[in-house]
């Protein structure tokens, strides 16, 4: 009888944390979002949100690339019409970025008007911290801070999806199983954590 429970218990946590998120907001047919360069703030001027800055490590320019690659990749099939990060170059060197707080949501927004278009994602990373080991074992496995902001460009209104994972065994954290048995039981790199984050953040800003 136990070990039925435990059965029950443990498919019940799988599905709940494979269960895809509803979106945010449903965004209409065919609306044009504009999606800027991944970038790491390092002041609160630079950042939509004023929140605390996670990680403080410089982030290499090769690890911006790569994510602006992938999330490329994912929004590529899009219903929505989608101008790419090097559209928008010559709208940001246009607008001028303020220093002050809260600055950084009005910059933007113009840069978004700029272009135009009827949204416009700024994708910020805070935190990347590579898996120490192999797939099998590790001394320090990866960990990711990165942030999607989808800004509405005609009602000024943010949507916000914020991924801030570092991947735990099994015996730290067993309400992680579903995740871990999607990975096969291995321990992932930093960019295969964020590809997850990536998808999971397109999927809930229905992008």
């Amino acid at each position: 009888m136990k070990k039925i429970i435990i059965l029950v218990l443990v498919t019940g946590l799988i599905s709940w944390s494979c269960a895809p998120k509803r979106p945010v907001d449903v965004l209409p047919e065919k609306a044009v979002v504009a999606v800027a360069s991944f970038s790491h703030p390092v002041h609160r001027w630079q950042m939509i949100n004023n929140h605390v800055i996670v990680g403080e490590r410089k982030i290499d320019q090769d690890v911006l690339k790569k994510l602006d690659s992938d999330l490329a990749a994912l929004t590529a099939g899009s219903r929505h019409t989608v101008i790419n990060p090097r559209l928008l170059e010559q709208c940001t060197e246009l607008v001028t970025h303020g220093t002050s707080p809260g600055s950084a949501f009005h910059y933007w927004v113009q840069v978004g008007k700029c272009v135009p278009a009827d949204y416009i994602l700024v994708p910020f990373v805070f935190d990347w911290r590579e898996r120490k080991g192999g797939e099998w074992g590790v001394d320090e496995p990866a960990k990711v801070t990165l942030e999607l902001n989808l800004i509405d460009l005609n009602e000024l209104r943010l949507n916000r999806y914020l991924f801030d994972e570092r991947q735990q065994s099994l015996t730290e954290n067993i309400l992680g199983m579903g995740r871990f048995l999607q990975r096969g039981g291995k321990w992932v790199s930093a960019r295969e954590l964020a590809r997850e984050g990536l998808e999971l953040g397109v999927r809930e800003l229905d992008l």
